[in-house]
């Protein structure tokens, strides 16, 4: 028996997010081949309550709905299959004003309706499966992380690139400008990455659009500006220690 047929899911923000940031969708899946078809309908909430001036004033403009149908990389036919293998549909559905809401439609030999009981796995997939569409539709590019470590002995260049498009991650390492080394990044230690990455804050009026030629740790996370460590990127208040968390990852990240 065929895992899915045909699998929707119908997601929207929790009632906590306001406009112009909350959103809701429904995302179709159904096999191709060895791929996976997708058809999105992505559409903003509750913008009616504000002017279109409020809405600007965010950095969105007066229609950021989304849709977009087509085949995404094999890679994620196998991670959803390898996801249903653990999914069982509850027989109620939770509603929590603090809470995204997600449920799924799977049609198999039968049409099954209801929310994951492993909630919390369907909400990851779900925004890496957003993520993978925007990078395969050309909406959004890969996530690309430099870290430039200048000392009185030289140059170390490492370029983290995080592709969703075929869930794949790789670390260029470039010394003193020639020598350089590729290897593979882990995916699954990408969400740790991401978390550590950007718990301090980033001070973007600060930053510089110059590559750094002084000494000191620096980070351009993809937004073409250089952001030096403990000067742009900051902890985020009195008692925090996440700037320690970032410089022992940008150790394993630079070696």
């Amino acid at each position: 028996m065929s895992l899915f047929r045909q699998l929707t899911i119908h997601f929207e923000t929790s009632a906590q997010l306001p406009p112009p940031y909350s959103y809701q969708y429904a995302l179709t899946l159904s096999p191709a081949a060895e791929l996976l078809h997708v058809d999105l309908k992505l559409s903003y909430t509750h913008r009616d309550e504000l002017d279109p001036d409020e809405i600007e004033a965010e950095g969105f403009t007066d229609n950021d709905d989304y849709q977009w149908k087509g085949d995404l990389d094999k890679v994620w036919r196998a991670e959803l299959e390898k996801l249903l293998t653990k999914t069982r549909l509850s027989g109620g559905i939770m509603l929590d004003d603090d809470q995204d809401f997600l449920t799924l439609d799977w049609q198999t030999e039968r049409l099954s309706k209801g929310q994951p009981e492993n909630l919390t796995d369907w909400h990851y997939f779900a925004q890496e499966l957003l993520q993978a569409i925007y990078e395969t539709s050309g909406k959004e590019r890969a996530f690309e992380l430099h870290i430039l470590d200048v000392t009185a002995q030289g140059t170390v260049e490492s370029t983290v690139t995080a592709s969703f498009r075929t869930r794949s991650a790789q670390i260029k390492r470039v010394v003193d400008g020639g020598k350089s080394s590729l290897r593979f990044y882990p995916w699954h230690e990408l969400p740790h990455l991401m978390e550590v990455l950007y718990a301090p804050n980033w001070l973007s009026d600060a930053a510089s659009a110059q590559k750094p030629k002084r000494n000191g740790l620096y980070f351009n996370p993809g937004d073409e500006l250089w952001y030096e460590y403990n000067k742009q990127i900051v902890e985020p208040g009195k008692g925090a220690s996440t700037l320690p968390k970032l410089k022992n990852l940008v150790g394993k990240l630079l070696s």
